[in-house]
């Protein structure tokens, strides 16, 4: 479900308008320039969504152990959806949080702007018949270059955190955007603060807080998902964050290596679904050649 629309932060006089923002509704006709990307379900979005727009959920985006690929594939994966990263992207869906997340992502990959709906897909095209259509699934080879220049600057990885004491003083304003519960036990990084993402949405003194911290903010949340997520939040509500996308998750498998499976590099994993298929896309062209060869 979708929660109430987060307060709108004003620009400041003469900056730069932020390339990830969210907005109540979706615009009909698209402007010039724009795509809908459609984050439900594949099949749902495949049969019924808004004409030509991108079947883009996070299930794509992570691999089967709920890691991130690595940004080489993400950016194959975005090309194979015929994005080149200087579209406005408009993201769009029934849960909120699928939304933030697939929005963080395409933002660290460095789309030009990254637009999020909060009024609900599915009730917004009952109103809108006219702009029903089906969706754009991923093909099988990349038809399009993504050549946005991605912004992994604002990704920390796990070894920078695990430095701070050995660097001298905190260096970074941790923020944990789980719950309370969650925050007080199983526990939470040396330092941070709890400021559940659910508060975020509605504490504007909160939100102000972070807008004003005098350190770099670094968002996390449970894993991958949830940081990204909070990651993005944050970000529609104007505080500079960066983000730890592993998560406690990461942190905890660094302090206890028995507590989890997979790798624990702060680099994201590889993406093997993404590299299976784009291994069988180079076999398919190379048996094509060699048949037109004959």
């Amino acid at each position: 479900m979708h929660a109430a629309p987060p307060p709108v932060l004003a620009v400041g006089h003469g900056a730069a308008p932020p390339a990830l923002v969210a907005r109540s509704r979706l615009p009909w006709p698209l402007p010039a320039h724009s795509v809908v990307v459609d984050t439900r379900r594949r099949g749902v979005c495949a049969r019924r969504s808004v004409a030509g727009g991108l079947c883009l959920n996070p299930r794509m985006l992570l691999t089967s152990r709920g890691q991130l690929p690595s940004w080489r594939n993400v950016r194959w994966l975005l090309g194979a959806l015929k994005l080149t990263g200087d579209e406005t992207a408009i993201v769009t869906g029934d849960r909120a949080r699928r939304e933030d997340f697939v929005a963080g992502m395409l933002y660290i990959a460095g789309q030009k702007r990254v637009e999020v709906v909060t009024d609900p897909l599915t009730a917004w095209l009952a109103r809108h018949p006219r702009a029903l259509g089906t969706g754009t699934t991923r093909g099988v080879f990349r038809e399009a270059i993504y050549t946005a220049w991605p912004r992994t600057r604002l990704v920390v990885l796990r070894q920078e955190l695990a430095a701070r004491p050995r660097a001298g003083g905190g260096g970074y304003l941790l923020v944990d955007g789980r719950s309370r519960a969650r925050y007080r036990k199983p526990g939470h990084i040396p330092g941070a603060r709890s400021v559940p993402m659910v508060d975020v949405r509605r504490d504007r003194a909160a939100v102000q807080g972070l807008i004003s911290a005098r350190r770099p903010v670094v968002a996390y949340g449970a894993g991958p998902y949830g940081s990204m997520a909070y990651f993005a939040r944050l970000r529609m509500l104007a505080v500079p964050a960066h983000v730890f996308t592993g998560g406690w998750q990461d942190w905890a498998r660094m302090r206890d290596p028995g507590a989890g499976r997979g790798r624990t590099s702060g680099l994201p994993a590889s993406d093997k679904a993404l590299a299976v298929a784009s291994t069988g896309a180079a076999i398919m062209a190379l048996v094509w050649r060699m048949t037109r060869r004959r």
